[in-house]
């Protein structure tokens, strides 16, 4: 059994002076607010690398590692002065992996105080153990890291991918024809679905931000592009499948013989968002969407083109299985190492 000691034995917890964002400087030493670096100045407050925890506000309980040399916001409590018998990456994954729900306070503006913290213990093996537990846990994190930056390289190739091949639909540098919007996509208003009537089902009820639940009846044939009327707008869905719209979104049935790949990223670079209006909640107008000039492509290069996206998402579907495997590995790396079954 690994013994456990108070955090505030180990650490003095502390809250610096808060910058004021007019005082941050273009260049200089890092500066750490409450989600990590958030600009530089010409003072630091912390010469060696720090777990900093995020004491106030949304992401209170955050846990970041401040560089060499950095000032530390208000925002976030400095764990000063750690012990010498404490690897400082061993106790930021531990904090990590233990949570620091429990010792958040306040309703209006969650907040972390040095009091709340010293109820926390941290299981404190020999340092040598620390250390290589740390090395393990950082290489699975690496890992993992790597993955998601992987995936997110993906989403950048389908986006260069239309650009290259079709240009911006909006200034249409490329000079393709254009047609009349409705001639590509007429778009109507979803129908209401009280929530009471969303019994459980297979059909998907798509919503502005996607499958928001499922229902046992459908509204639409598939295949469809649906986009946010109100709520979340910009995002744009292809859906193959029947489905119910609700009403906060806005759906395309007749896709006019165009290909659903290509005009799920059409929509996506057209932004139709611009379309917008109202102050309080903006509701994108769709009159004002069907008013517009659209770029008119030839099947066959649409064709292309999803062909092509096709082939990157087999990959991405790849990668994503790979991701899965690799947050399985690092969680069953951290259930271990702190109930002292990691060598």
């Amino acid at each position: 059994m690994i013994s456990k000691v108070q955090l505030n034995t180990i650490c003095r917890p502390k809250q610096w002076k808060t910058i004021s964002t007019k005082d941050l400087k273009e260049f200089g030493y890092p500066v750490y607010g409450a989600n990590g670096k958030i600009g530089f100045y010409d003072k630091y407050t912390h010469e060696h690398p720090t777990v900093l925890i995020t004491c106030r506000g949304a992401t209170c309980g955050n846990i970041n590692i401040s560089e060499p040399k950095s000032y530390v916001n208000g925002n976030a409590m400095a764990l000063d002065e750690l012990s010498t018998d404490v690897d400082l990456f061993y106790l930021a994954h531990y904090l990590k992996y233990r949570k620091l729900d429990d010792v958040i306070s306040g309703s209006a503006q969650p907040q972390i105080t040095g009091q709340g913290l010293s109820k926390i213990q941290i299981p404190l093996p020999p340092l040598e153990q620390q250390k290589k537990i740390a090395n393990i846990l950082d290489a699975a994190d690496a890992y993992r890291q790597k993955t998601k930056a992987l995936l997110g390289k993906y989403d950048e190739l389908t986006q260069s991918l239309f650009l290259d091949m079709f240009g911006d639909p909006v200034k249409n540098e490329k000079g393709w024809e254009k047609v009349k919007f409705t001639e590509v996509l007429v778009l109507k208003r979803g129908y209401d679905l009280p929530v009471q009537d969303r019994v459980f089902g297979t059909i998907p009820i798509m919503a502005s931000n996607g499958v928001l639940d499922w229902h046992n009846e459908s509204k639409v044939k598939g295949p469809g592009i649906v986009t946010g009327r109100s709520g979340t707008l910009g995002q744009v869905h292809i859906i193959y499948r029947d489905y119910w719209p609700l009403n906060t979104a806005l759906y395309s049935q007749n896709l006019n013989g165009n290909n659903p790949l290509y005009l799920l990223y059409l929509l996506r670079n057209f932004k139709v968002e611009r379309f917008a209006r109202g102050a309080g909640v903006p509701t994108l107008n769709r009159n004002l969407v069907h008013d517009e000039l659209i770029i008119n492509v030839p099947l066959s290069l649409q064709n292309q083109f999803a062909e092509r996206i096709q082939a990157i998402e087999q990959q991405k579907a790849k990668t994503q299985k790979s991701l899965e495997k690799a947050e399985e590995l690092f969680q069953s790396l951290l259930q271990r190492a702190f109930k002292g079954e990691l060598n």
